[in-house]
């Protein structure tokens, strides 16, 4: 994140979410402090609550998780956040103390769980990858053992949606920096990124900027010099970002990225949605500013300051506008650096500012369209997906079954589709297919292919598993599209936050 500190986002989230509060009671800081602790113990300050909502001591994650409890949410919705943002800037502390003993009973009834096909929610992968984590030293036999783990624990991550992936994002990020068990996850990640029988490539290699593992290392310089798999590029360009700004690779690598990224620049028809993850793998080979850190060489854009200054009077009428909020929306929308982008989201969608945000800049993007305007589409498409919005169902809908959509609006919706909330019926899908179809074949391209691999894998994560047998059996349908179906088909569905 660059236009605030990880900390003062922190403080921010856990305020606003307790002066919103659905208990009315809670919003004052006097009641939250009375409340903060159980029966006979001693009671919590009020100005505590101050300084944890101000940024002058960082909450713990423990504290984290009573907040969770007393606001009513989800279990670890904020504590799991608080892990991503910081592992992103490079300062996630041990979540069980080094040196603690951990709990062996607990630590054996997961790992059996994670081996065998018993349910494992994303609160027990964070578990047993806490534990795991706390045991540098620990080597499992038969070594066969972390291989199960890992497999298993990305297949999960690969169709869960917000805090259930999250939670398993983080929990396989452990996982990956762990002397022993790192080498088996590095191998689950490259393997399933190299396997053209599924349509999964960005997460696993973009997974690999939690290790500096020499398997890790060489996969990523491999991927970036060969460029010849869009997506595979950008899953390698995205963990480059964060392996150069933390050391991982070589002097001898770093110069072959560095000419790989010349060589990229060069290439005409590269994709513009590549150009800017380039431009950040470069700055990060010149010693630029790390992810976290604060950049206020950039003030947020018009249409990131009208949806806050719209939401923030909506939710917290006469407080004026919410500087935090503002950088939060912006990064969301245009940072260069596409975890940036998916965690500043991830901080709107976990307060209730999301649902007036989400209106704001649906309004902002309908407007334009009808406009015929394009430029902010795609961004807020994908913003509003990341908010869990479902009001933007509707503008997808008439962009990817109306005639006259351009081909980058096409793009854009179709790619808005996978894991948005609500969804379409299966009439709507069968309309969707039928015209992206024929817009391909009328004009084959590249992009045209995209298109219809997105609308395979929306009306995949929507449930439409009679839709997914009839792609994979269609050969006048592009590989891609027929290898995302085949592999849908035979993946658990979809897991939802909770899970």
């Amino acid at each position: 994140m660059s236009a605030t500190p990880v900390r003062e986002r922190i403080s921010w989230l856990l305020r606003v979410n307790r002066r919103l509060a659905r208990d009315p009671r809670l919003r004052a800081g006097k009641e939250f402090a009375a409340a903060f602790r159980a029966g006979g113990e001693r009671p919590l300050a009020p100005s505590q609550v101050t300084r944890w909502e101000d940024g002058t001591v960082v909450p713990r994650r423990e504290t984290i998780r009573r907040y969770e409890d007393l606001l009513g949410l989800a279990p670890h919705s904020l504590t799991a956040l608080k892990d991503a943002v910081d592992r992103a800037a490079g300062t996630s502390p041990l979540i069980i103390a080094a040196g603690a003993v951990p709990d062996q009973r607990r630590f054996h009834e997961l790992l059996e769980r994670a081996t065998t096909g018993e349910p494992m929610t994303g609160q027990r992968w964070g578990e047993l990858s806490e534990l795991v984590q706390a045991c540098p030293g620990l080597v499992l036999h038969p070594p066969g053992l972390w291989e199960r783990v890992s497999h298993r624990l990305l297949g999960e991550l690969v169709v869960a949606e917000d805090t259930a992936w999250l939670q398993r994002q983080e929990a396989m990020s452990r996982l990956l920096g762990h002397p022993d068990a790192g080498v088996h996850a590095v191998d689950a990640c490259i393997s399933l990124a190299v396997d053209r029988s599924t349509p999964v490539v960005v997460e696993p290699l973009s997974l690999l900027d939690a290790t500096a593992h020499p398997d890790a290392n060489r996969h990523i310089c491999r991927t970036i010099a060969a460029a010849d798999d869009g997506r595979s590029l950008y899953g390698a360009l995205l963990a480059s970002v964060r392996k150069v700004r933390a050391g991982h690779f070589t002097p001898d690598e770093l110069g072959r990225l560095g000419a790989s990224m010349t060589g990229l620049l060069d290439d005409s028809v590269l994709s513009r949605d590549l150009r800017p993850l380039i431009f950040e793998v470069g700055r990060s080979l010149a010693g630029g500013p790390a992810p976290g850190g604060p950049d206020h060489t950039r003030p947020p854009r018009p249409v990131a300051r009208r949806a806050a200054i719209v939401a923030a009077a909506e939710v917290l009428p006469g407080h004026g506008p919410d500087p935090v909020l503002t950088g939060l929306v912006d990064d969301a929308l245009f940072s260069a650096n596409p975890d940036d982008r998916m965690h500043a989201a991830m901080f709107v969608a976990a307060t209730p500012y999301a649902p007036a945000v989400a209106t704001a800049l649906l309004q902002d993007v309908v407007a334009d369209f009808r406009r015929r305007s394009e430029a902010g589409l795609a961004p807020t498409l994908r913003t509003l997906t990341i908010l869990g919005a479902t009001e933007h169902r509707t503008l997808i809908r008439q962009i990817l079954t109306a005639p006259g959509s351009s081909e980058a609006a096409r793009h854009a919706a179709a790619w808005a589709t996978p894991h948005c909330a609500g969804a379409f019926d299966e009439d709507t899908w069968r309309r969707i297919l039928q015209t992206q179809f024929e817009a391909w074949q009328r004009a084959r391209s590249g992009l045209g292919e995209q298109i219809l691999h997105g609308v395979t894998y929306g009306m995949g994560t929507d449930g439409h598993r009679t839709l997914l047998a009839e792609v994979r059996a269609d050969d006048r349908l592009p590989t891609s599209s027929r290898t995302t179906a085949a592999w849908l088909l035979t993946t658990p569905a979809v897991i939802r936050p909770g899970s």
